[in-house]
Formats: structure tokens, sequence, C-alpha cells
């Protein structure tokens, strides 16, 4: 089984202008509303691909209600704990004049210590030897910096495999535990070395020593200029591919989806990443965070595996 976690789940709210005038009215053109929060955006392209997930994490407020009755109408197994504080709401601002997205993201609600608590004793029963265990996005407030170390440990103890998608403190953390696999874009990896930024060598040399600490795939994702997949005995480079983009939002969850189900279906190395590119390629052309459909994401498969490469070591 998949279990995806989302700590700190959004609704995303997509506003699409032709063009944004700071500091005056704006009339919007058209808006969406998705269920959001990046461990969602993954159970949502999983389910896809046609494979169900279990989605796990905290909700509460009005939205609450809300985000069950979609899980449920998609498909998606809603193992979320209650928690007093709202569910939080993301503003997505699309200009199509200028081709920028700005997003306004809200810090979501403060755990308390015993929501904390009860979801650690729910996750520990829901996680199972031979699950795969999806830990991406922030952290809401209350909750400590070192939950995606703790619940990396507590999942591979139940003899299951970790994947991680974050940043900072939470990928650091993560990190120490030593996770199956790990997904940073290039300013998350930058992040943690404590450098502004990496050329092509250093972001190859500090996935090798991710390999070397035992983390069995690393993949860097580059946005429009593709990613690098590593692992203990190669290194795949992959162009990124040239389509019309609408919205770069839940891209990174639909490559993250991607290597889930490509590790779910013993899917060797380079067939993981030409899927992780095509589901990240589909994903852009959607508005929003909707999840693009399984004929969308193999519609670049061809594509994708033909821009794939070895890089000699």
């Amino acid at each position: 089984m998949i279990i995806t976690v989302t700590l700190n789940p959004a609704l995303d709210k997509t506003l699409v202008l032709n063009r944004v005038s700071m500091g005056e009215v704006n009339r919007v053109d058209s808006t969406r509303n998705d269920m959001g929060g990046k461990g969602i955006n993954v159970s949502k392209v999983l389910k896809e691909l046609g494979m169900i997930s279990t989605a796990t994490g905290f909700l509460g407020g009005i939205l609450e209600e809300v985000f069950r009755k979609e899980l449920k109408c998609i498909g998606i197994t809603d193992e979320f704990q209650s928690v007093s504080g709202n569910t939080r709401t993301n503003i997505k601002v699309v200009d199509e004049e200028r081709k920028e997205y700005t997003e306004f993201n809200e810090p979501g609600p403060e755990i308390l210590p015993e929501e904390l608590s009860d979801f650690y004793d729910k996750y520990h029963a829901l996680v199972k030897e031979g699950d795969l265990v999806v830990l991406s996005g922030g952290v809401s407030q209350g909750v400590p910096k070192e939950i995606y170390g703790t619940l990396t440990k507590m999942a591979k103890e139940k003899g299951a495999r970790v994947l991680v998608d974050a940043e900072g403190e939470a990928l650091v953390q993560a990190i120490h535990e030593i996770p199956y696999m790990v997904k940073p874009n290039e300013r998350e990896l930058a992040g943690i070395v404590g450098k502004e930024a990496l050329n092509v060598d250093e972001m190859i040399h500090e996935g090798e020593k991710l390999v070397k600490k035992g983390i069995q795939l690393v993949l860097i994702s580059r946005g429009a200029e593709g990613s690098i997949l590593l692992t203990d005995h190669h290194t795949f480079m992959a162009e990124g591919l040239k389509v019309p983009v609408r919205s770069t939002v839940g891209a990174g969850d639909a490559m993250v989806a991607a290597l889930a189900f490509g590790l779910e279906m013993k899917m060797n190395p380079k067939e993981m990443l030409t899927l992780a590119q095509a589901s990240g390629a589909a994903a852009v052309m959607k508005e929003g965070t909707q999840a693009a459909t399984k004929e969308e994401i193999y519609a670049h498969v061809k594509d994708a595996e033909r821009k794939i490469k070895g890089w000699k070591r």
C-alpha cells in the first residue's frame, strides 16, 4: 500500500487574469478550487495512474468536511487526523500576459500536543511491512522540526520504504534516518548544503553523497531544465520537455507520484525517471493542482525516454 502524508494541506484557489495590476482593482477571468497539499496531490495523480493510496495528515475547521467528501469522491482512502485549527487556503495568481505565477500561502493551523500524539498513534497503526510511505511538503505550526525524521524511522521499523519530498530542516532530519528515496529540487538541495545555488557537477556530487549514506534513489528536479536521477550504480540526466505551461504548481508532486508508482510496479530507475518526466510535463499543462490523466501523462513518455542519457561518473 502507498501512504501519503500531508501535514499541512490546503485548499488551492487559482485566480487566472489576463494581466495583474498591483495596487489596483483586478477583474478575475476564471477561478478554480482544488483540494491540495503535496501528499494529497501525489494521491490524486496515483489515482489517475490506476493506483489507490491512503492519505493521512491533519484536517480541521470548515474545510475538513469538504476535503473528506472530495477524498471519498475521488476514491482516496481517508485516514486524516482531525484537529481544532482551520485547514488553510492558498491563493495562486496566474498572469497570462506575463506568464507569471504568484503564490500566497497561509501558514496553516497550530497543532496541539495531544493532536500530534494522536497522529503518531494513527500513523504507527496504519503503516505495515512492505508499504511505501510518501512524506512531502511543509509542516503546520506546533509540529516539531524533526517530525520527518521521526516518521521515517517509525516506517522503517515497521518494514516500510519511505520517499521524501521536503526542504530545509524537514529534509535534513529525514536524511539522518536514511529514507529509501529523496526528491529535492535544485534549490532545496543547495539549501541543505548551505549554498545559494549549485551547478550540474555540484548537484551530482551532492546527490552521490546522499547515495553513499545509504539512500537508494535520489532524484534532483530542475524544473524546465529536466532532472537528475542517481543510484549506487547509475546516474541519468533527463532533459526538460518543451510543453505549453499553464501552471507549475503540483509538477513536483506529479513527479513524486510517478516515482511512487514506479517503485510499486518494480520499474527500473530509467523507466521511473521517464514516467516522472512525463508526469511533470503533463502537470504543468493543467490549471491549478488538477491532476493530469493517465492518457495525458503517457502521451509524453516516448519524448521523455528519448531525452534521457547516462552520465559517466
